[in-house]
């Protein structure tokens, strides 16, 4: 996970990442996939999580870490 020092740059990222209009592909050990919904939802994830850290909110998204989801 990247950190950043700053709120400022980790929305830019985040903002970047959200304006994105097309995406490559994954390569993970010798096969190459194409980029899915949770891979950006996981890239979103650590932004928030970076935002939270950087407010002193880690509350928010460690409260319910050992919850079990439910739906």
């Amino acid at each position: 996970m990247t950190e950043f020092e700053n709120v400022r740059d980790v929305l830019k990222d985040a903002i970047e990442i959200a304006d994105a209009k097309s995406w490559g592909d994954i390569k993970e050990g010798g096969t190459v996939r194409p980029v899915t919904i949770q891979d950006v939802q996981d890239l979103m994830q650590e932004r928030l999580y970076n935002i939270a850290d950087l407010l002193g909110m880690s509350d928010l998204y460690l409260e319910g870490e050992n919850d079990e989801v439910h739906d």
